[in-house]
């Protein structure tokens, strides 16, 4: 019997992750990191629910036994004494070939005893020991070797995000959240309206002006407003936007439409610019799962992600605003932050867009400054968090190039 050993915390998707590896009948390292049998998950009270999630999840694929530390994570005695004491059990109904510990979730004392137990066990007991952690640099799972003097990788060829691909869906699942299966679809939001051509005039009048919405924006808003109060002037917005608004009058198009393309007008159409370029480059960068305007709830609180799109099991949260305010960015940026940790923790990563300039003399209205006042939060030393500026964005090929630094963990300035 092989048994494999998963200390649970806050961010069960790398174990999940690791455990779908090892059942994968199509891996080269079998050998190395032998298929499980059982699976024996370490959890305190708090943690309790992940440990369901996963294994609801991962179904009857393997069996699963538990060790519920309740409100003593943290004590040294009750860990090593409720390790041995399961796995002395299970040792006596079916003899134990291997035991595999995976670390990367728990508290560091969980893990320090953990790892002294088991490896104490195996010794006294002539079983074959594997101890283990997903890096979220590498996506590779990392085994030390040969008296704790050496790391192996695994698998040898690719990472884990080549052979584990995990839909938005589950990634809620995991965390106890629900989610419309409905709006988990990825399209854009107003379809009739060509996207780039709509983004090049929208930002163009964005860079002309150094205050958020100054001229352009308020004058939209204005006659958005007014419209929808049966009062406004629909050539004032063609006069803005030119033919790209797909309607000829506003006569004919009903209160919801009207909602629908105020709220395209205001801030969705950067979220499609997005996704369309995402989609350019999806198979360049293989991106399994793209979606956008996710809705969630959890604890019964609704919350939106703008954009997600999935590599593997890597998680790319895409926090999109057409303002320039470095205020309401930074609330954007540190929402978004927050929501990446929940959902995937250093396994995701965010991507700030807004359309704010790289131009330093603009003063209090530039990346520089947005990323000053990021850092004192300590937000920005996270290498995780990257950003998309007006730069980026006005040029479609740039951004393109953008886009793929980032799935390829690098940056293009």
């Amino acid at each position: 019997m092989n048994v494999f050993i998963a200390l649970i915390g806050s961010n069960p998707l790398p174990i999940y992750a690791v455990l779908n590896y090892l059942l994968n009948d199509s891996r080269e390292d079998k050998k190395e990191l032998p298929c499980p049998d059982v699976a024996l998950c370490v959890y305190s009270r708090d943690t309790y629910k992940y440990f369901k999630n996963i294994e609801k999840l991962i179904g009857n694929k393997l069996k699963f036994e538990q060790i519920d530390l309740g409100l003593y994570e943290r004590d040294p005695k009750t860990i090593k004494e409720n390790i041995n004491e399961k796995l002395s059990s299970l040792n006596e109904k079916d003899s134990i070939q291997s035991i595999h510990l995976n670390y990367t979730g728990g508290t560091k004392v969980m893990s320090v005893i953990s790892y002294n137990e088991v490896k104490n066990y195996c010794k006294n007991n002539n079983i074959e020991c594997i101890f283990s952690d997903l890096d979220p640099k590498t996506n590779k799972i990392n085994v030390i070797a040969n008296d704790d003097t050496e790391v192996k990788k695994y698998p040898f060829d690719g990472d884990l995000r080549d052979y584990i691909k995990v839909k938005a869906s589950t990634l809620f699942k995991l965390h106890n959240m629900e989610a419309n299966e409905d709006i988990l679809d990825g399209k854009l939001y107003f379809p009739k309206i060509d996207i780039d051509t709509f983004s090049k005039k929208a930002l163009d009048l964005l860079n002309k002006n150094n205050q958020d919405f100054k001229n352009a924006y308020n004058q939209l808003n204005e006659e958005i407003n007014k419209i929808k109060n049966n009062n406004g002037d629909f050539n004032k917005l063609k006069e803005i936007f030119g033919d790209i608004i797909p309607y000829k009058d506003l006569k004919s198009v009903d209160n919801e439409q009207l909602i629908s393309l105020k709220e395209f007008l205001d801030g969705k159409w950067l979220e499609d610019y997005i996704l369309q370029h995402l989609k350019n480059i999806k198979d360049d960068v293989k991106i399994d799962n793209l979606y956008k305007s996710v809705k969630v709830k959890y604890n019964n609180r609704e919350c939106e992600v703008d954009v997600i799109a999935i590599k593997g099991y890597c998680t790319y949260l895409f926090s999109c605003t057409i303002s320039q305010k470095i205020k309401i960015i930074k609330e954007k940026a540190f929402e978004a932050i927050y929501r990446a940790n929940q959902l995937a923790g250093e396994h995701a990563k965010v991507i700030v867009v807004s359309p704010i300039s790289s131009d330093k003399s603009k003063e209090n209205n530039n990346l520089e400054e947005l990323k000053k006042d990021l850092s004192s939060f300590d937000a920005i030393n996270n290498k995780n968090v990257e950003y998309l500026s007006i730069d980026n964005l006005i040029d479609t090929e740039k951004l393109e190039n953008k886009l793929k630094s980032v799935f390829q963990d690098g940056v293009v300035e």
